[in-house]
Order: C-alpha cells, then sequence, then structure tokens
C-alpha cells in the first residue's frame, strides 16, 4: 500500500472513531437531559427524605432526633401527649427544601427514652429538652414549630428562651386555656359518626387496649383523628402505625405531663413572646377560627393563615402550608 493510501486509510479510521465517540456522547447528554428532567417533574413531598439521625443523651434521659432538609434550622415539637414523631413524617418534610428539620421523639415515647417517674416526665423538662437540642446541635438560634398539644411546649420555649428564638410557629395549635373548650368539644362530637363512636367505645373496653396492643392503638387514633379532618380518608395518609414503645408508655407519659401542667389558663403568656410567631389554622379542624385569630392577635408579633385543611395540613394542603411558612419567613428578612 502506498504512502498516501495509508494516511487515507488513518484518517477514515480516525474519523470513525471521531463519530462513535460523538454518538456515545450525545447519547450521555441526551440521557443526563432527560434524567434531570424527569427529576424536576416528580412532586417535592415524594416520599419521605433520609435524614441524619442520633441521640442525645441527657442525665435522666436519651432523646432520638432526626434532621432532615437544608437552610435555617427549626425544631418540629410533635403532638399528643404520648405520640412520637413518625405521623408529621414524610408529609412535612416539604418544609425541608428551605429549611433544617430536628424531628425528635420527646420522652418515653419512639425511640426516645426514660424512666416514667414525675421528675423524669415533667412539662418543664419537656421544654428545656428543646434547648437541649438546639445546643447540642450547635445552633445559636432555632425557630421552633409545634403541632397540637406541642404547640404548648413550642409556646413556653419561646417566652423562657426569647434570645434562642428566632421564630416560632403554631401548628393547628390547642388553645392555652378554655374559653373555646366547650365548642372545640361539641364540634369534634357532632362530627363523629354513631358507628364510628361505638368502635371507639368497644376498643377502649377491649383487652387488648388494656394491654396497650399497638394494632389496638393505632386503629383507635385513626377514628379519634376522624373529626379533626376535612376527609377520613385523609387519616388513612397518616404512619399512625404505633411502636412498641409509644403504644406501651404513651398513657402514661400523657398522664404524667398532665399532672405537671395542672390547668392550663394561658392566655395572658402570649403578650409576653417577642418572636414573631406564625399561627397556622385548618378550616377543618374542630377548634373554632376563632380561636385561631384571638391567638394570632395576642401576639405582639403574630400572623395568622388559613388553610384549606383540618389538623394535619402538611397531608390536606401541603402546597398551602409551605407557601405561608415560606411567606412568613420571607416576611422577617
Amino acid at each position: 500500500m502506498s504512502k498516501a493510501s495509508l494516511i487515507r486509510a488513518w484518517a477514515a479510521r480516525c474519523a470513525t472513531r471521531g463519530a462513535i465517540f460523538a454518538t456515545r456522547a450525545a447519547m450521555l447528554a441526551a440521557w443526563a437531559a432527560i434524567s434531570a428532567a424527569w427529576a424536576f417533574l416528580q412532586p417535592a413531598g415524594l416520599g419521605a427524605q433520609s435524614g441524619r439521625q442520633g441521640l442525645l443523651s441527657l442525665d435522666d434521659a436519651r432523646l432520638f432526633y432526626e434532621i432532615v432538609g437544608e437552610g435555617e434550622p427549626i425544631v418540629v415539637v410533635h403532638g399528643g401527649p404520648g405520640l412520637d414523631h413518625e405521623y408529621l413524617r414524610p408529609g412535612l418534610d416539604a418544609l425541608g427544601t428551605h429549611h433544617t428539620l430536628v424531628y425528635y421523639d420527646q420522652r418515653g415515647t419512639g425511640r426516645s427514652a426514660a424512666e416514667l417517674v414525675e421528675s423524669v416526665i415533667d412539662f418543664d423538662v419537656f421544654v428545656d429538652d428543646v434547648d437541649g437540642l438546639r445546643e447540642a446541635l450547635g445552633y445559636e438560634r432555632v425557630s421552633v414549630l409545634g403541632h397540637s398539644f406541642g404547640a404548648l411546649i413550642a409556646m413556653e420555649y419561646a417566652r423562657r428562651y426569647p434570645e434562642r428564638t428566632r421564630a416560632l410557629i403554631l401548628m393547628n395549635p390547642v388553645e392555652p386555656g378554655s374559653r373555646y373548650r366547650e365548642e372545640t368539644a361539641r364540634r369534634q362530637a357532632e362530627r363523629r359518626p354513631e358507628d364510628v363512636a361505638r368502635e371507639m367505645a368497644e376498643l377502649r373496653e377491649s383487652e387488648a387496649f388494656a394491654a396497650r396492643d399497638p394494632a389496638t392503638l393505632s386503629r383507635f387514633y385513626r377514628l379519634a383523628f376522624r373529626p379533626v379532618v376535612g376527609s377520613p380518608e385523609v387519616v388513612e395518609q397518616l404512619d399512625l402505625d404505633l411502636s412498641d414503645t409509644t403504644a406501651r408508655q404513651g398513657q402514661d407519659v400523657a398522664r404524667l405531663l398532665g399532672s405537671s401542667l395542672g390547668t392550663v389558663e394561658w392566655w395572658d403568656r402570649p403578650p409576653a413572646i417577642e418572636a414573631p410567631t406564625l399561627v397556622l389554622h385548618g378550616l377543618h379542624d374542630a377548634a373554632p377560627a376563632e380561636m385561631a385569630r384571638e391567638l394570632a392577635e395576642a401576639f405582639p408579633m403574630g400572623t395568622l393563615a388559613v388553610l384549606d385543611a383540618g389538623h394535619f395540613p402538611y397531608v390536606e394542603d401541603p402546597r398551602g402550608l409551605v407557601s405561608a411558612v415560606s411567606s412568613f419567613f420571607a416576611s422577617l428578612r
């Protein structure tokens, strides 16, 4: 073969290899674009985010915590009393797009551990646990979000530790007093069908309930929450499959906390709380809208957001919840 022929053959091979590499690069680029587009199209709340987990060891307890998301820290105080944080997930993880969410199980429930005695299961101690988490995780200041009964803990934290509280979010809070207690109880009773009330009574009298069987107590909670949501199907979307610890000890935790709290008449406390406060209320919740409005107005820097939801807005109106919280923090900048 002549020298010219060799050069032409070598050039042809290079061109062929270049075409192959170009084709592969184009395919990879196309696949990357498709993958990116697919990821963009996925709903934000698709499944629970994986979080960093840990145990905070205190003198008289161990607190399990889980950290999700990125951004300014929000310590999430779950309700109950006597539940753990699992019922808030994965729905509330949607707030983790712009915030670091610190979930934890209160003493005696979930994966936290504590002796079930009055000195350990005490409301003031539960408030101090929030600050223990803040300090252990290295945050100078935190926002605190309390759901349902957890709103009382969050509110007291903001009152007791004003210099460490960035903002306060009360999501479907229980009333800090008794002004609306009868109306709330009446609305709840009116929304509870007779067959649901009958099944709850039967469960309460059963041997399995007395033995604190997790499946039986989980069923009881699902029935109990029906009057506080817009649709019964919402309850099935909540993670109410109680752990053995929560089922076995939750009622004792509730009893001891109730004993340490006594009668709650705290309508005089919000005016002393300086932190910017967002009160989130669901239109379909048992608590009347007037209670939420009066509560928001009682805080010097209070704001009310009413959502198309019941007691669990992170499942019933997640877009409205994220929008309200985002707008609230935007107003603080």
